[in-house]
């Protein structure tokens, strides 16, 4: 029996190996480690390596014989550890390889993104598509002015019943997620930031969200006036659990025009709800002064 393709645990040996040896050209490495143990199986199988280089206590990997192994790998259309198959979505090292690597390769939602469109498009059922499930990276965001993210699934969903001041003319609107977007959401917004264009957020006005806005990059938070915030705002919208954000926030150096909102939020113990913010204007509050300083 051939011994079977090396598996993603020794594939990332191997390539954090390689990194090693550029280094360093030669490295002695304890034969009884698993992952060498197995690397070595794999290439007396192959006759790589002299049929007794397991019995030593030590064997000496270089570049010369990692680059015979990415040969030998590619030549079985196995999984080689020199392809940047982590990048990869699974389809892709699919076709390049025959083995299985669930573990390796993008997940299938790790770069997709809820969003959207500013104008519902047309689609060939009959009807107009106001959302759509993407991969962020097919975004053109040079031709976008600001990212927008909503908190709340409801209120991403029914964005229209809220009244937006948005400080921009083309915005691009994505849910913040859950288990399905959130990694996409924050690839997104890690890309954007490089752009040095403004972050908006969306969510509810309490001390989870606020701690959300204050310390995730956000330059401002969409809320409505302060006065009409203190009209509307409950005790019983700002949830107990939520309590222990308060000190933090508390501290956090804000600019003035978001001063009174802390003052609601951090002595009154008192939130507003996404939900409840429908039939308000919106403007966008700044929030961070080095943040809003940068922008």
């Amino acid at each position: 029996m051939r011994y079977p393709p090396l598996n993603a645990q020794t594939l990332r040996w191997l390539q954090q190996l390689q990194l090693r040896l550029h280094a360093s050209g030669s490295e002695r490495v304890n034969t009884s480690g698993k992952a060498a143990q197995q690397v070595l199986l794999w290439c007396i199988e192959h006759t790589l390596v002299p049929g007794n280089s397991l019995k030593l206590p030590y064997f000496t990997f270089s570049l010369a014989l990692l680059n015979d192994i990415a040969f030998v790998q590619r030549n079985l259309q196995q999984a080689c550890y020199q392809d940047d198959i982590n990048l990869n979505s699974r389809l892709h090292n699919a076709t390049t390889n025959q083995q299985e690597l669930k573990s390796i390769g993008l997940q299938p939602r790790q770069n997709r993104v809820l969003l959207k469109l500013n104008k519902a498009a047309n689609t060939d059922l009959g009807i107009a598509a106001e959302f759509i499930d993407i991969d962020w990276p097919q975004l053109p965001l040079e031709q976008f002015d600001a990212l927008l993210v909503v908190e709340n699934l409801d209120c991403f969903y029914q964005l229209n019943c809220f009244t937006l001041a948005l400080p921009c003319k083309q915005p691009l609107i994505i849910y913040r997620g859950d288990m399905l977007y959130s990694k996409g959401c924050k690839a997104l917004k890690a890309a954007w930031l490089k752009q040095h264009k403004p972050v908006l957020y969306f969510g509810d006005f309490d001390a989870k969200g606020v701690s959300i806005a204050l310390n995730e990059d956000y330059i401002a938070m969409l809320l409505p006036e302060v006065a009409i915030l203190q009209q509307h705002a409950s005790p019983s919208m700002l949830p107990n659990e939520q309590l222990s954000f308060i000190a933090g926030i508390a501290g956090k150096t804000v600019v003035a025009e978001f001063k009174p909102y802390l003052q609601i939020l951090c002595k009154q113990l008192r939130g507003l709800r996404q939900q409840n913010m429908q039939g308000m204007v919106l403007a966008s509050v700044p929030l961070k002064a080095l943040i809003a300083e940068q922008h």
